[in-house]
C-alpha cells in the first residue's frame, strides 16, 4: 500500500482511508480494468491475436504499476495458447514452433512488464499495438 500511495502522490492514509486493505484495491482495480476480449468471435488466428494486444493497448497506465496478479498471468497465458492453438489450426503457425511454445512466447510479448516498459518509452496506445502485433506474427507464423 505505501508504494500504490507514493506513485499516487498520496499519503498511505488517504489510501486506507478508501481501501481498507491490499485485496479490496486489487478488487477495485480489476473492476475498472477493460474486459477480455472475446477471442472466439474473431474470424482468424490474426484477428484474434489484435484483438488481445489490442485490449491490452487500451488499458490505463495507471493500474500497469501493480503487478498482474497470478489469476490474471494464468488467463493470459490461456488467450495466447488459444491463439497459439488457432495458428496451428489454420496451417499458419510457424513449422519449428509447437502450439504450446508459440503460446509461451505470445506471453512473454504481452507480459505487462513489456507494456509498462514500452509506455515508459513514450509508446502511445497505437504504436504498441502495431509494433507487438508486427513482432508477434512474424515470431508465430510461416
Amino acid at each position: 500500500m505505501a508504494q500504490v500511495a507514493e506513485k499516487a502522490g498520496v499519503s498511505r492514509q488517504a489510501v486506507y482511508l478508501h481501501f481498507p486493505g491490499r485485496e479490496a484495491l486489487l478488487d477495485a482495480l480489476r473492476a475498472e480494468s477493460p474486459t477480455a476480449p472475446n477471442l472466439d468471435a474473431a474470424p482468424s488466428a490474426r484477428a484474434a491475436l489484435g484483438l488481445m494486444i489490442a485490449a491490452q493497448s487500451n488499458a490505463d497506465p495507471a493500474l500497469a504499476a501493480l503487478a498482474e496478479p497470478p489469476g490474471d498471468a494464468q488467463a493470459r497465458l490461456e488467450h495466447c495458447r488459444r491463439v497459439a492453438g488457432r495458428f496451428k489450426d489454420e496451417g499458419a503457425l510457424a513449422p519449428q514452433l509447437s502450439a504450446e511454445t508459440g503460446a509461451a512466447l505470445l506471453w512473454t510479448l504481452t507480459s505487462p512488464t513489456v507494456w509498462r516498459d514500452l509506455i515508459g518509452l513514450g509508446w502511445g496506445p497505437e504504436r504498441y499495438r502495431s509494433h507487438v502485433t508486427f513482432l508477434a506474427v512474424g515470431a508465430l507464423t510461416k
